[in-house]
């Protein structure tokens, strides 16, 4: 079954969306963002010149170019003496009642929201300037940085949580007002972000979704070719093997009988050699037939409560039979546990692991057999010393086919299937098996089932 694989680039292709959706939204959101701040900020340079402007007060040069920028012409006091007649007073004071008739537009939609606070050089406010100023809390930290670096920007929260955009601006001395203070209040900016915010995360969801089940569809057509042809090699795998076992078992049966007749000692060896070659090919088949049905999930399994003292105690017994013609010294401390496996097929996974610490300890070693529970499972834990598995090798002996020490004899043909029979066996049985091993200190594998 090639589930995995499209369960895999479903997830590959939903994070790309997912991916590509934060992209867009989170550059929306940040262009908004910055639309809105570049904004205020121009719109408080326009007003605090405008202050300038209806004080007659000099304005600095980047007052006046702020001003300029939004196609407001000034003239500016500073070119006006103190010996200017009246009627030069009221020309100049027309044209500021002229400025901010022909930009009432403006004043209203963008600068009407923002507070004036007129300073003294101390902070305070000067609260006779009039009722065109409309005073508002002071931020002190604000007017000690523009008393620094003649003027300072910065986004301050109320008392109440409300957002201000604060600008601070130091007057030329000799003036009545010595610092300007203004600010623009937030909160409505911040409702636009937080509706354009939860806009694209409903739509970034709706896509989600979207691309999500669009994206199984997807792996579905990708992999169908591969899944069809995975098909095909699992069932010609088992009617190989069906057909297979039949006339093996006839050659095994024949062997045998010719066996019994053999006459000369070279004919008991060759006939010899001939059924172990039938044993072995009759056991490939069978493990190429038990992996095609846990592919498949074809496999029954009969899972039930097993007492490991007991199974184990019986197992361990008829293995040291062969840990003995080994020179092998088998020890086994089992605690009395549950576990939930088959087990017909545990006993498969631990011979199979048996098997393999006996034929790879040399003789006068020591396997060690250990059962103990931790964290809610049972832990069968399998050790022993022999020359161990190579580092770069160790994530590869679940593989098919795959053998640490590639040389077979008579005496050992190893396929290369064992441990992933064993891996897919315990998995099945909803367990996990994990092996540690330092090259020339031994191999420890651990079987991990659910407590009963």
């Amino acid at each position: 079954m090639l589930r995995q694989l499209r369960i895999r680039l479903t997830l590959l292709y939903l994070f790309a969306s997912i991916f590509l959706s934060i992209a867009v939204g989170g550059g929306t959101y940040t262009l908004v963002n910055y639309y809105f701040r570049t904004t205020n900020d121009q719109a408080l340079w326009v007003k605090m010149g405008l202050q300038f402007a209806a004080l007659r007060i000099p304005l600095p040069v980047d007052l006046y170019e702020a001003v300029k920028k939004e196609g407001l012409v000034i003239t500016n006091p500073s070119e006006t003496t103190e010996n200017q007649s009246e009627e030069n007073n009221e020309t100049y004071e027309s044209s500021s009642n002229h400025l901010i008739e022909d930009n009432e537009g403006l004043q209203e939609n963008e600068l009407a929201d923002i507070y004036v606070n007129p300073l003294t050089q101390q902070g305070t406010l000067i609260a006779d300037m009039g009722s065109q100023y409309a005073t508002s809390f002071v931020d002190s930290a604000a007017v000690l940085a523009a008393q620094k670096n003649g003027y300072d920007f910065r986004t301050i929260k109320t008392s109440t949580g409300v957002s201000v955009r604060l600008f601070t601006y130091v007057v030329p001395e000799g003036e009545k007002v010595q610092v300007f203070q203004i600010g623009r209040y937030l909160s409505e900016q911040q409702r636009v972000l937080k509706s354009l915010l939860n806009t694209m995360i409903l739509l970034g969801g709706v896509v989600t979704i979207f691309f999500g089940l669009a994206s199984w569809f997807l792996a579905g057509r990708t992999i169908k070719p591969s899944q069809q042809a995975w098909d095909k090699q699992h069932t010609f795998i088992a009617n190989a093997s069906h057909e297979l076992r039949a006339p093996l078992t006839l050659i095994h049966a024949g062997v045998e009988l010719s066996l019994r007749k053999a006459e000369t000692p070279d004919q008991r060896e060759l006939l010899a050699d001939v059924l172990s070659d039938a044993d072995y090919m009759n056991k490939l088949i069978e493990d190429l037939l038990l992996l095609s049905r846990l592919d498949t999930g074809a496999l029954k399994l009969e899972i039930q409560p097993i007492n490991l003292s007991t199974f184990s105690n019986e197992l361990l017994r008829q293995v040291e039979r062969l840990a003995q013609t080994q020179s092998l010294s088998l020890t086994q401390k089992i605690a009395p546990i549950q576990i939930a496996a088959d087990p017909v097929r545990l006993k498969q996974v631990l011979l199979i692991v048996l098997d393999n610490a006996i034929r790879n300890t040399p003789s006068g070693g020591i396997i060690e057999v250990k059962v103990v529970s931790s964290g809610g499972k049972g832990l069968i834990e399998i050790e022993d010393n022999g020359p161990g598995i190579p580092e770069e090798k160790i994530d590869k002996v679940f593989e098919r086919f795959y053998k640490v020490d590639d040389q077979s004899s008579m005496d050992y043909r190893g396929s290369g299937l064992g441990l992933s029979i064993a891996k897919s066996l315990v998995e099945a049985q909803n367990g996990s098996i994990r092996i540690v091993s330092d090259g020339g200190k031994g191999t420890k594998v651990t079987l991990s089932f659910p407590l009963a």
